[in-house]
């Protein structure tokens, strides 16, 4: 009887062991976050950025990207608000705005005035080309600013 309890507790042992051995050695992958959570996963896109900033009822939209590797870059800049319906953002009339760059990096800065209380947000989508014709396309959001 005694022989038994050892070795079920032996084995009760190698299972705690083997459980926390595997949380213990599990694989930490570590990435560089770029600005608003842009990791370098992408091939032709180095940095990407996109804020919003309220003054008043004047929202100033600003978009940016560098590609070390790009030749050509379209940034497309909507800003947004939120409808509080099912989470959705709507785009806001007369606030988007299109800016093509043959280079390595654009900037795109933009406003809007008259704006009513809510939620608002910048969203960019950037297309980024190298020179072998390879395209990115990444979308980009601000953070969050209330009228």
């Amino acid at each position: 009887m005694r022989f038994k309890r050892i070795i079920a507790a032996a084995l009760t042992v190698a299972c705690l062991c083997t459980c926390f051995g595997l949380i213990a050695s599990a694989e930490t992958i570590s990435t560089y976050s770029l600005v608003n959570g842009v990791s370098p996963l992408y091939d032709i896109a180095d940095n990407l950025f996109s804020d919003l900033n309220i003054i008043g009822t004047t929202a100033e939209c600003k978009s940016q990207a560098y590609g070390v590797s790009a030749v050509k870059i379209t940034v497309e800049q909507t800003l947004q608000k939120y409808s509080g319906w099912f989470w959705f953002w709507d785009d806001v009339d007369g606030a988007l705005w299109t800016k093509t760059e043959n280079r390595g990096s654009i900037r795109l800065l933009s406003t809007k005035s008259g704006l009513a209380n809510g939620k608002y947000r910048v969203k960019s989508v950037f297309t980024l080309t190298d020179k072998n014709g390879k395209t990115e396309t990444i979308t980009v959001y601000s953070d969050e600013k209330s009228v």
